[in-house]
């Protein structure tokens, strides 16, 4: 008992086993009551991550969503000198979406974020690391009543919800009525919009009320919206990013089949197919990538961070 109060994250080992990267599933969480994800708090971390030198993105780590605005951290910098924090402190009167991005890297939040992984590969099984490029952690702050339109994501990911309601809209990506291969090929290849949200197979959504304490487990390419409660609302997205071998080398490998006037299988239908074109395309790219000596994650914070993680497990 004492072991399982010490989670951060706790899932039924079995439904997490049967639908891990598979399909959403709820997970709990006991980060409502930790002091570092209060208003006060983050609007400082806001404005810790808006004085950054080595940023992991080169627009910033930090993205404001203002009404029909966005706004990335230099373009915040040359407004009103970064009053940052006093935006997040007023999130409540405003239709603000923010986004504190690689928060792991703060003193404080890195604990949190450590202990979050090392539950996640507790119920995944640490040889899940070999397929990991990196390891994250965003912060979104959300405006009541704000809606986040409909989209998918490269990497896998748990939404935490710490404070306020909101639901979240998800959908089979196995469905290829709601997300067409040629989509997901799109996508991999550059398109980040290619996703089309189809309103004609909404009811097929399986929508997650997220309170205090509810997360949800979101796989890689999951089309989902989200539409938050009446309150602000502040959600942990702890993720990580799987190396293109494991999964987007495929859907580039078809893409290029496809234009080449082919129609390549759908992923899953043939194992043995679906190998040999993940597996040449990856060896393609590292060739490319030798002879122009760039390493497989172009940040050297992050990838100090995936090696302090690996030694964080083997230590605990």
């Amino acid at each position: 008992m004492d072991a399982m109060r010490e989670r951060v994250i706790d899932c039924d080992p079995e439904l997490f086993a049967k639908n891990f990267n598979q399909l959403p599933h709820g997970v709990q969480h006991n980060l409502s009551a930790n002091p570092l994800f209060q208003l006060p708090a983050l609007a400082e971390l806001a404005q810790r991550l808006v004085a950054r030198e080595r940023p992991h993105h080169s627009s910033g780590d930090i993205h404001i969503h203002e009404g029909t605005t966005s706004i990335s951290t230099f373009g915040v910098r040359e407004l009103a000198k970064m009053r940052v924090s006093e935006l997040v402190t007023n999130i409540e009167q405003g239709q603000t979406w923010v986004i504190l991005k690689h928060i792991e890297r703060e003193p404080g939040y890195k604990e949190v974020f450590e202990n979050c992984i090392r539950d996640l590969m507790q119920l995944a099984g640490k040889q899940l690391l070999k397929q990991v490029k990196w390891f994250e952690a965003s912060l979104f702050i959300t405006s009541p009543n704000r809606v986040t339109d409909y989209h998918i994501d490269r990497e896998c990911s748990w939404l935490l919800q710490i404070h306020g309601n909101k639901d979240m809209h998800l959908f089979d990506r196995s469905d290829k009525d709601v997300l067409p291969d040629e989509e997901l090929e799109q996508y991999w290849t550059g398109n980040n919009l290619a996703s089309a949200y189809k309103p004609q197979f909404e009811s097929r959504a399986i929508v997650h009320h997220l309170r205090p304490g509810i997360g949800v487990h979101s796989p890689v390419n999951t089309p989902h919206w989200l539409k938050n409660g009446d309150n602000v609302s502040v959600s942990l997205s702890v993720n990580f990013q799987f190396l293109e071998g494991a999964w987007e080398n495929l859907f580039r490998a078809n893409h290029y089949l496809r234009r080449a006037g082919l129609t390549p299988s759908s992923p899953g239908k043939h194992p043995f197919a679906d190998n040999a074109k993940r597996g040449t395309y990856t060896a393609i790219q590292d060739v490319q990538r030798l002879l122009k000596r760039q390493p497989r994650v172009s940040s050297k914070e992050a990838r100090h961070q995936y090696h302090q993680i690996v030694k964080m497990l083997a230590s605990r």
